[in-house]
């Protein structure tokens, strides 16, 4: 004790000087992972720095170590340094993510799964089933089963997030309106507990886990194998496609989402999606469609018909691949491609089908947020994506992760144009807190998206927002794997 109080002195007085001190929990949990052959860093290590930098830049991620295992054995070794050592464990699976919740909190052994990037296996079927490590990135996983098998899976916007990381969290994207998230096409995954004995769960065998991980997955172990089914195009070329209404008042604005929505509802298309920009004015949006590209300007005809005069079309065709390359950048490059990073902070919110935008409610969206949005300190960011689609026949019991019959997903964040402000945080919550406040008013549930994290969310407010009912079970699985919490790392980990 006085050896860890005589260290946290020197720290402090040599704070100024950027100095760093490793703590005894940080030497005992090195020196265990060095005696079983495991590859670790402290922050006294060169590239610690580069190491911890996250892509969310307004957090500084301090966790006791990160573990290098190339081995399922040296795994099991560090998750026993763990637990002798009284440390919690987060997984490094990828490169992005909007709060570093894969660092943990100061005090976690992060382990780093950058070596388990393999692909499995791919078995030839309807559901096309793909199997492959926990640590392997979108992009390489996408072009992998592209160029092998002419296939794809629904997946995230960025070739360099943690395909297993996004999938537990969701994983929508632009064809998620037909083929769901990457979270509803997982079929098995595979385990390593904080004891080091490897589970095996199928949506046939140790279900549980398999609901459990659509939506809790990085609380109950290391990830590693996961196996999803995959979709052959029916048609080898899409549209891509923008609308653009213009530079248009609020009210004229308000009502081109309102015919968007009445469209998605009654007349388009699963194959039909749109992301709608938040930072209006101008209103506009970019789409896909992944139908029969010949029939594209017919199905279009009902919404053009509706939506404000003066609106603008435009459309081009790719090759399937190439515009899934468009929509996550990276996807065709080595390793996912980069992800240099920045400063902000996200919310996020969910709409049913049953419960959609009404003209109050949009309008209390845009006056609030971009239209209220006034700082030269942070650019504005934000999107109205429509989900929908085959969410209609998904019930939220069916995962952890509560997302039936979802018909938006809402959006709003600022990025910094240099260092984050002191009050930025403040200033973003309280412009949502008005569409809060006048969602509850109206009746509707506060639903959320767990891979858009907010930071600033209370725990009984997250768990009503991304799990509601599904908690007490998702816990109670929890509890049944991971008895001893080692996997409760971060402040929206599911607890014990």
């Amino acid at each position: 004790m006085k050896q860890f109080f005589l260290c946290h002195l020197l720290c402090v007085a040599l704070l100024t000087a950027q100095a760093q001190c490793v703590t005894p929990t940080e030497t005992a949990l090195s020196s265990c992972l060095t005696k079983a052959g495991v590859r670790n860093i402290v922050d006294t290590d060169k590239s610690w720095a580069q190491e911890t930098t996250p892509f969310q830049l307004r957090l500084k991620p301090d966790p006791a170590v990160i573990a290098f295992p190339t081995t399922r054995d040296q795994i099991a070794a560090a998750l026993r340094c763990a637990v002798d050592n009284h440390a919690k464990v987060s997984c490094i699976g990828g490169d992005h993510s909007f709060a570093a919740f894969a660092f943990g909190k100061p005090g976690t052994l992060a382990i780093n799964l950058g070596a388990f990037n393999r692909i499995v296996s791919f078995k030839e079927g309807e559901k096309g089933l793909f199997t492959f490590e926990g640590g392997i990135r979108v992009g390489p996983a996408a072009k992998w089963l592209w160029d092998n098998h002419g296939r794809h899976f629904p997946h995230v916007r960025a070739g360099h997030v943690g395909l297993t990381g996004s999938a537990c969290g969701g994983g929508f994207g632009s064809t998620t309106r037909f083929l769901g998230t990457t979270l509803d096409t997982i079929e098995e995954v595979e385990y390593m507990a904080y004891n080091g004995t490897v589970i095996k769960a199928t949506t046939s065998t140790n279900s549980d886990v398999v609901w459990g991980t659509k939506g809790g997955g990085p609380s109950l172990g290391v990830i590693l194998t996961m196996t999803i089914r995959t979709w052959k195009p029916t048609f080898q070329r899409a549209v891509n496609f923008t609308l653009d209404v213009g530079d248009v008042d609020l009210e004229v604005g308000t009502k081109a989402l309102l015919t968007l929505q009445d469209y998605a509802l009654t007349q388009a298309p699963d194959e039909w999606a749109i992301r709608w920009k938040l930072t209006s004015p101008p209103f506009s949006g970019v789409g896909y469609y992944y139908g029969d590209p010949a029939k594209f300007d017919q199905i279009m005809q009902p919404l053009m018909l509706k939506m404000p005069s003066g609106t603008k079309l435009t459309k081009d065709e790719y090759d399937f691949f190439q515009l899934d390359s468009y929509v996550a950048p990276g996807l065709d490059q080595p390793n996912g491609g980069d992800s240099p990073g920045r400063a902000f902070y996200v919310q996020s919110l969910t709409l049913t089908a049953d419960k959609p935008f009404t003209h109050d409610l949009a309008t209390t969206l845009y006056k609030y947020t971009t239209y209220a949005f006034k700082r030269e300190d942070m650019k504005k960011s934000g999107y109205l994506d429509l989900w929908g689609g085959t969410t209609r026949n998904i019930k939220d019991t069916e995962s952890a992760f509560i997302h039936g019959n979802n018909l938006w997903l809402i959006r709003w964040q600022a990025d910094a144009v240099k260092n984050w402000p002191a009050d930025g945080v403040d200033y973003l919550k309280n412009q949502m807190l008005p569409f809060e406040k006048a969602l509850r008013d109206a009746g509707y549930p506060l639903r959320g998206y767990v891979n858009y994290p907010d930071t600033q969310l209370t725990p009984p407010e997250w768990k009503e927002r991304l799990y509601d009912g599904n908690f007490d079970r998702l816990q109670d699985i929890k509890r049944s794997i991971d008895p001893m919490g080692v996997f409760t790392s971060h402040d929206q980990s599911i607890p014990v």
